[in-house]
């Protein structure tokens, strides 16, 4: 099998430049792809160009990387909760969730209602400023493992904000106050296992 010369993988990659791909990984991934594909054909009685040109026209670029990047959102959820189980990261969240509830639990002397909208907001706020932060310092907003990482740990976030409420959980008898500690530890449990994984997703993409 013919091996490709750099100029000829320089070209694969300009011709992949037209904006129907944003991420620079998948960019690379599919220069890849292509590359790989090219040297299987290239042994028979077509030339390079006439063989990219035909890989370019029949390939959907754009479903390409919407499958990548909902691999790569399935990953990161997997990830998250498998870090969840972790001994360290319970440890870690017992602790804060005490604080937290320490702090958090006498709002409920105003009403419970507020006091789980003092919780929730302080964790939204949270997640939102630390994945901003950590996202604009890496400089890495074009890699899509990161990308899928922040979204899916601030989309976890929110959907809990929604699910979890003091009046949906009333029937299970438990006080108000068990059921505020029961959000800490979930919110804490996500922040910790979430940022875990997010972390190691940047200490990849840097070494990549």
């Amino acid at each position: 099998m013919r091996k490709l010369s750099e100029n000829q993988i320089a070209q694969i990659q300009s011709s992949l430049t037209s904006g129907n791909i944003f991420y620079d990984d998948i960019r690379a991934e599919l220069v890849d792809h292509f590359a790989t594909e090219i040297e299987e054909k290239m042994d028979g009685n077509k030339s390079f160009d006439i063989l990219l040109l035909e890989k370019l026209n029949k390939f959907d670029q754009k479903k390409f990387q919407r499958t990548l990047l909902l691999q790569s959102h399935l990953g990161i959820l997997k990830a998250i909760f498998k870090k969840m189980f972790s001994f360290w990261t319970l440890v870690k969240v017992a602790i804060m969730t005490y604080v937290i509830g320490f702090i958090i639990v006498p709002f409920s002397t105003y009403t419970p209602e507020f006091a789980d909208q003092v919780l929730k907001t302080s964790f939204i706020l949270t997640f939102l400023v630390i994945a901003l932060i950590g996202l604009i310092r890496t400089r890495l907003l074009k890699n899509s493992q990161i990308v899928a990482a922040g979204n899916t740990l601030f989309i976890i976030a929110m959907l809990s904000q929604f699910v979890l409420k003091i009046e949906w959980l009333g029937w299970t008898g438990l006080s108000n106050q068990t059921i505020l500690y029961g959000f800490a530890f979930w919110f804490c449990l996500l922040l910790v296992a979430g940022f875990r994984v997010l972390s190691s997703t940047v200490k990849r993409a840097h070494l990549a």
